[in-house]
């Protein structure tokens, strides 16, 4: 985030392709100014769904790290 804010996500490789294609066709001037990062398994709380909202102005850079689940 341009502010120095890091967040880290655990997504599955469909949620990293939407949010790549959500940057990529951002960055070409369509598409929304935020995208919704579901927080899955780390719902704490009494509540049914929790998203993170990225905006698009914001971020500077991302990285994807993945792994093989055993």
């Amino acid at each position: 985030m341009n502010t120095g804010l890091e967040k880290e996500f655990d997504l599955s490789m469909d949620e990293v392709n939407s949010f790549i294609a959500w940057y990529e066709n951002k960055q070409s001037g369509t598409g929304t100014a935020s995208f919704a990062i579901n927080k899955h398994d780390n719902n704490k709380g009494p509540f049914t769904s929790r998203k993170d909202y990225v905006i698009f102005d914001k971020i500077l850079t991302f990285s994807v790290d993945e792994y093989s689940a055993k």
